[in-house]
């Protein structure tokens, strides 16, 4: 847009002085006409668009959602409102949309006319087909001259948060949690009250009880100091582990290592947050990525935002991941390591973990089928036969091109 004008002020410069000069040999009447009525336009388009661009007074007010699942569409609001005197004709209003396709991460809407002290709504949207954390915007405010052949720009620093979570699939088959937080017959009664307590019932005072506790109500009812009681609740705990190593990214587009391994693992916190169970996050994804055990939306949440902004960056791998946070795995607990199968050399060291009660649940992806993918069951049952034998846990294989949702 901007080597366009440009062209137009060359050209328009070029006439004039051609015209000037063949007025000057000639002294026709025509050609110095003709020279002053397009250095009048000129001087009227420099004007017209100093007056926009000095007088007008724009607020810009974007709507987005907070985040969307990648192939979705965002659908954007923006509201203007022409706090000027001086009303704006013809104008285009460009929103940068760094997370659409390629060629439609500028999104251009022309305004016939917008009065002075009035507002006006856009409304369009974008298919975001890649997961990630995006900066939407700028502004940009394009003001044209009256004959709409030169402009001026004028920019508005507004700019939106958006995380593009990672899609999910539903889960349907998913082996059983076994180790968590789970009390004889589901009850545990505890001095200690906190989120994961649910009231019990009450009981008569003991020494040793916290005031804050007492029952007024029964006490009253009762003429005897009167507790409430809580028992623990039951859940299961899970920690999802794996690394996005840069030299093994095979694949391409969203059929990649990193892209499976990302869209399983959303895809198993999302099941596994559903029912209740308490989550954490080990990765590494050129840094570091460490979400202590938590529950909850906002816990979920912060696992997709960092699902959706890691990427394939990392020098080591899984063994790297082991050797760094293998201590800090809680016990009793059950451990999900998405991994190739080309990291076999690690089952000693996730084996080593059953001695502190931490049962495994190994998710592993065929390298060799990111390169043919139409291999997908021979190469599953090759994987099978070359998985080491006596292991007390079966792993789940998975090759590039399968319905994950029929695997899980």
């Amino acid at each position: 847009m901007l080597k366009a004008s440009l062209k137009k002020w060359l050209f328009l410069f070029t006439i004039i002085i051609f015209n000037l000069l063949i007025a000057l040999r000639t002294s026709l009447g025509f050609f110095y006409f003709f020279f002053f009525l397009l250095v009048a336009n000129l001087i009227v388009s420099f004007a017209w668009l100093a007056i926009e661009f000095f007088l007008s007074e724009l607020h810009l007010v974007r709507y987005l959602p907070v985040q969307i699942e990648e192939d979705d569409y965002l659908e954007v609001e923006v509201r203007l409102k022409n706090k000027s005197f001086i009303p704006l004709f013809n104008f285009i209003l460009a929103d940068e949309l760094p997370c659409a396709e390629p060629f439609l991460k500028r999104k251009l809407v022309l305004v016939s006319s917008l009065a002075s002290h009035s507002y006006l709504n856009l409304k369009y949207k974008c298919l975001c087909p890649r997961r990630g954390k995006y900066r939407v915007g700028p502004f940009s405010l394009y003001l044209f001259d009256p004959w709409g052949i030169f402009f001026i720009k004028k920019t508005y620093r507004v700019c939106s948060e958006l995380y593009v979570y990672p899609r999910v699939f539903n889960i349907r088959r998913f082996p059983p949690l076994t180790k968590g937080n789970v009390p004889w017959f589901g009850i545990d009664t505890s001095r200690v009250s906190g989120d994961e307590h649910d009231f019990f019932g009450v009981r008569e005072y003991k020494p040793g009880d916290p005031i804050k506790r007492i029952h007024w109500l029964s006490t009253a009812r009762k003429s005897s100091l009167i507790v409430k009681e809580f028992q623990q609740r039951a859940f299961f705990s899970a920690s999802i582990i794996f690394g996005l190593q840069k030299d093994k990214n095979f694949g391409e587009g969203k059929q990649t290592v990193a892209e499976y391994t990302i869209k399983i693992a959303a895809s198993i916190a999302n099941y596994l947050s559903q029912s209740g169970a308490s989550l954490e996050l080990i990765a590494r994804a050129g840094e570091m990525i460490h979400l202590p055990s938590n529950k909850g939306p906002e816990h979920l949440d912060d696992i997709f935002r960092a699902l959706a902004t890691a990427q394939p960056a990392a020098t080591a791998g899984l063994g790297a991941v082991l050797d760094q946070y293998a201590d800090f795995i809680p016990a009793n607990t059950t451990l999900i390591s998405i991994m190739l199968d080309e990291d076999w050399r690690y089952i000693p060291h996730l084996l080593a973990m059953e001695k502190r009660d931490i049962s495994l649940i190994p998710v592993v992806l065929i390298a060799s089928s990111f390169f043919h993918h139409s291999a997908g069951e021979r190469v599953i049952k090759n994987a099978q036969f070359r998985f080491p034998r006596g292991s007390r846990f079966t792993p789940i294989f998975v090759s590039c091109g399968q319905d994950l949702q029929s695997t899980f």
